[in-house]
């Protein structure tokens, strides 16, 4: 890297590399450029490495960057839940019930999904998964059945790998209708003028099936969405995303 560029590596642009090559598909990439570390990778290596391994569906890389990052940061509630997550993914829910274990075990504490957006009046309203204390929850609730019935009319089938829960798939469907970021994209759409862009704000990684959601709602509507979650900010508009899908 310093021969070619004329740029020293560090721990922080290895990281940086790690995450911009998981972000953009290449998982084996990731997996050379940590092998070929002219230094120890760090947590925020291993953790780009977990997010790649989670977004390719691989739980065998998953568990070694999660080894290693057991060892530098055993109290990080992100790297159990990564973890988790990459398990459910591909349906290995005695695995996802061990995660949690741990989890328990160690008496980490999940933060709660939050959805924020804003109405045309620029007030601020707030949803959390399966939320029922809104005061227009019935017409949002309407308004988003009409919007994944369409969607289903443009191909849209829901994605119940987004579903960490080993239930049934009525259940799983019903879960995914109730995510915050779904709640928030309705009220967004019935307090805001046409034409205006829809802006959300959450506090954890968007799920699979909202994702696919927002870009099909975009496209439905003509609407931008902008979502901000703990990762990036998502640009929607006529059904494609700015990250290219991978986040």
């Amino acid at each position: 890297m310093e021969k070619y560029y004329g740029v020293a590596p560090t721990p922080q642009l290895y990281a940086c590399m790690a995450d911009l090559l998981g972000r953009a598909g290449y998982l084996e990439k990731v997996i050379r450029l940590v092998e070929t570390m002219s230094m120890k990778p760090d947590g925020a290596v291993w953790g780009a490495l977990l997010g790649a391994s989670y977004v390719h569906g691989n739980p065998d890389v998953a568990e070694i960057a999660f080894k290693h990052l057991f060892e530098l940061e055993p109290a990080n509630m992100g790297n159990y839940l990564l973890l988790s997550n990459t398990y459910a993914s591909v349906g290995r829910w005695d695995d996802v019930s061990r995660v949690r274990k741990w989890i328990r075990e160690k008496n980490l504490k999940k933060d709660p999904g939050w959805s924020w957006v804003e109405a045309k009046n620029g007030m601020i309203h707030k949803f959390a998964a399966g939320d029922v204390k809104h005061p227009q929850i019935n017409e949002i609730k309407k308004e988003l059945n009409e919007l994944l019935e369409r969607l289903k009319g443009i191909g849209y089938q829901p994605n119940l790998s987004s579903v960490l829960y080993d239930v049934n798939d009525n259940e799983k469907r019903m879960l995914l209708m109730s995510h915050s970021e779904k709640l928030a994209l309705a009220f967004g759409l019935l307090s805001t003028d046409a034409g205006s862009t829809i802006k959300i704000m959450k506090n954890l990684r968007i799920c699979k099936d909202c994702h696919i959601v927002m870009c099909g709602v975009s496209r439905l509507t003509g609407r931008k969405i902008v979502v901000r979650d703990n990762t990036r900010f998502h640009h929607f508009f006529n059904g494609a995303c700015s990250c290219r899908n991978f986040w």
